[in-house]
């Protein structure tokens, strides 16, 4: 027996409900599932195709954003999936259905079950309620976004309005899955065991990551993996003095790192694509910036995300930057990687 209970999360504007109910539309979510198929950045997207004409470039502005790297590289690739495919996407890793109270086509179909229980069909109708969430519906490990409007068009605004919100439904299982694959039962334990001890703080760094610089006495370390070349570096300002947390700052630090202790070349800040946003890391206050970094004497360049903050246990300004350089190849799968080995940062106060 379906157990009709719906549990609401607390994202009241968003209008966010996560309901057993969906079991009746979208089958048993109790039986033995195969693992979901991975596709690095690749959400499968169920829709009648007059829906999708009408959401798609809402979806697509929410999703396929562009990393430069310096090529144009998107976070995440949508993918439409028509009428005769629908069962083999079935194991999708991210998986959004979407469809109105008034479509009539195959997926349109598929939501009968849910829009045909009053109180959700009031909430739709209402506004209240247009996203559902499920977890390990038809595969292990898959999130499925079904989303639900009035019409096409309701559907189309309610998306454009809570853009930031259904981004990060998925980023935040991205990144759970990526932290898996990266370090479980790949960290570098030696390394990051060193970092602690001699610095009082450390990163979970991954399996082939070495130590390729280490001044001490200048609070900058250099730690590189090879094929392809990754690097993370860490700088720290002791003091306290926030008034460093600005791009000026932060550009100028990087390029003086990039002329004093890179081996054999000299590493620069690029003018282009170079962004900058003051927001916190790690519940710290912090600026990241992202842009690419080359070198004039060899015509070498690629992507990097700069990460400063304010520690306020230690009083220090750190500096945790990540880059790489790997030409004919996509860099972003890389660099979001290295944004989880990054996104591990922790001192002697956090342990």
């Amino acid at each position: 027996m379906i157990q009709m209970v719906i549990e609401r999360l607390q994202h009241p504007r968003a209008g966010i409900m996560m309901s057993m109910c969906l079991m009746i539309l979208l089958g048993p979510a109790c039986q033995q599932k195969h693992p979901s198929l991975w596709q690095e950045g690749v959400i499968s997207v169920m829709a009648d195709d007059s829906d999708w004409e009408a959401i798609q470039g809402a979806l697509r502005y929410t999703y396929e954003k562009v990393v430069r790297t310096p090529q144009p590289e998107k976070e995440y690739r949508l993918v439409h999936v028509p009428d005769s495919l629908i069962n083999l996407y079935t194991r999708a890793h991210f998986l959004i259905v979407a469809s109105t109270l008034k479509s009539k086509g195959t997926v349109g179909r598929m939501v009968q079950d849910i829009i045909a229980d009053p109180g959700i069909r009031q909430s739709i109708e209402s506004g209240e309620n247009f996203v559902f969430v499920r977890h390990d519906q038809w595969a292990k490990d898959q999130l499925m976004l079904i989303l639900i409007g009035r019409d096409a068009p309701s559907l189309r605004d309610r998306i454009e309005s809570n853009s930031i919100m259904l981004y990060e439904l998925v980023d935040r299982e991205m990144r759970r899955y990526l932290v898996d694959e990266v370090l479980e039962g790949r960290e570098n334990r030696k390394l990051s065991d060193h970092l602690m001890e001699r610095y009082s703080w450390t990163m979970s760094m991954q399996k082939d990551y070495f130590m390729a610089q280490e001044f001490p006495e200048a609070n900058f370390l250099w730690m590189q993996r090879k094929t392809p070349d990754r690097w993370i570096f860490a700088r720290w300002v002791d003091g306290g003095d926030t008034s460093l947390l600005h791009q000026e700052w932060i550009v100028a630090e990087r390029n003086r790192i990039g002329r004093t202790y890179y081996q054999n070349f000299s590493e620069q800040v690029a003018g282009r694509y170079l962004y900058s946003k003051r927001t916190t890391f790690l519940e710290r206050p912090a600026v990241i910036t992202t842009g690419l970094w080359e070198r004039t004497d060899d015509a070498a360049g690629g992507p990097f995300i700069n990460y400063t903050f304010y520690d306020e246990p230690t009083e220090r300004v750190y500096m945790i930057d990540i880059a790489l350089f790997a030409p004919g190849r996509e860099k972003e799968p890389y660099l979001r990687r290295m944004e989880v080995i990054a996104g591990t940062f922790r001192t002697r106060f956090d342990d």
